[in-house]
Formats: C-alpha cells, structure tokens, sequence
C-alpha cells in the first residue's frame, strides 16, 4: 500500500502539470524518506515542526494586523482538516477516529510551547492588547502555567496539538517559550494511512483514487505525509 501511495504521489502521466504544492511535497518526503532510513523519529518530528511553523505563526499575530473582530478564523480540527467522509470505509473521519482511535488519557502527551506545534489563533480586541507582558518570568502573572482554561487535543502522527480553549495564554506561552499543557483528547490517525492519502493538492481516497478533501493549509497534508514514515519507526 505504501509504495503504491508513493508513487502515486510522485508520478503524474506526461499530459498532467505538477503543482507547486505537489513538488513541495515530493521534495519533502525526500528528505523524510532519508531520515527515516536512517531512525530518525525525532528528525522526523522536527520537520513536522518546520513545516508548520509559519501557519503557527500567522495565527498568532494576526489579530494585530487587523482591524478588531476581523482576524483570521481560528483552527478547527474537524473542519480545517478537509476530509469529511471515506468511501472505502464507509464512514466519516469523525466516526472513524471515535472507533477505538481516542488515546487513553493516561497516555496523552505534554506540548512543551516553546517546541511543539501548538495552534492557537489570537481574536479578541481585549485580549491581543491585555495578555502580552503579563505573563512570564519575572513580569506581573509570574511563570506561566496551565490553569482549567487551557485545553489542546493531540493528533498522532501528525503531532498537531488543536487549541480548544487558552488561545490568547498560549500564544504568550509560545511566545516565551515558556510552559507545558497537557492534551485533554487525542487521537491516534495511524491506521488511517492504509485509506487516505495526500498528494500535495487533495486528501486521495487508497481505493478509488476519488478526491475526499482539500485541507485549509497544504502543511497539514504534508506533516500527515511525514507522519506515515513515524508510524513505521
């Protein structure tokens, strides 16, 4: 299944033109295709945490380059992702990872802000202007630390933590390098790879070759492209 995958992704017939996004991709998995020969899970990781990085970035500052109630929507896991319902499989993706695919809560991970791909989305006029400089070492609110408020939901393998609640803490969190959360949910999307695949531009039902889904950002088919060489480390 893998390499029919791959090579789905890499050959295109001579009458069709490679994308951007396609090339990009193919670039890539290059490189994660060298680091996982070599085990390296953590490089691994880390490219995951380059590539989206910028899309971290644009929804954090956002708010400040907007007018007031005018920035960027915030990120939805089940929306942004693209994929809605899997022919092969008869399901939704929403039904197929609440079918035994929750990881157990004593096995959810801690984002360190300062590492992690965390995605919050600053919003709120008050707030973009009240929370920086409060928070941190030495400053009014001290050290930064997860309180109720903050909430992620952990993505393996794509190693994407989803803000649920915390948007405008976190970011300062993220801004200090400064804090853990822990993952409130999450799921495990291994199993998913024998189904659906990305092919730089859309989410490609395994079977049927069908289009499912264009993701909101291409990074996020990507960082689940890198995700199929960690499930196999």
């Amino acid at each position: 299944m893998k390499s029919k995958i791959l090579r789905s992704i890499r050959k295109l017939s001579s009458k069709e033109k490679i994308s951007n996004s396609q090339e990009t991709l193919q670039l890539l998995l290059r490189r994660a295709k060298k680091m996982a020969a070599l085990g390296q899970k953590e490089a691994l990781e880390d490219l995951q945490r380059l590539a989206l990085r910028q899309i971290q970035s644009r929804h954090m500052v956002d708010a400040y380059l907007k007018p007031d109630h005018h920035a960027i929507d915030p990120l939805s896991e089940w929306n942004d992702v693209g994929i809605t319902f899997i022919p092969s499989i008869k399901k939704s993706l929403i039904d197929f990872l609440l079918d035994g695919r929750r990881i157990n809560k004593g096995l959810l991970p801690t984002a360190k802000l300062g590492r992690d791909i965390v995605l919050p989305t600053c919003w709120h006029p008050f707030s973009i202007i009240h929370m920086l400089g409060k928070i941190g070492e030495g400053r009014k609110c001290g050290m930064w630390s997860q309180d109720p408020n903050h909430s992620i939901h952990y993505w393996y393998p794509l190693n994407i933590f989803w803000v649920a609640g915390g948007n405008h803490s976190i970011t300062q969190g993220i801004l200090l390098a400064e804090g853990e959360v822990k993952a409130s949910e999450g799921y495990n999307l291994s199993d998913l790879y024998k189904y659906v695949f990305f092919n730089g531009d859309s989410w490609i039902d395994a079977d049927s070759g069908a289009t499912l889904g264009i993701p909101r950002y291409k990074e996020i088919g990507y960082v689940y492209e890198v995700g199929r060489f960690i499930c196999q480390l």
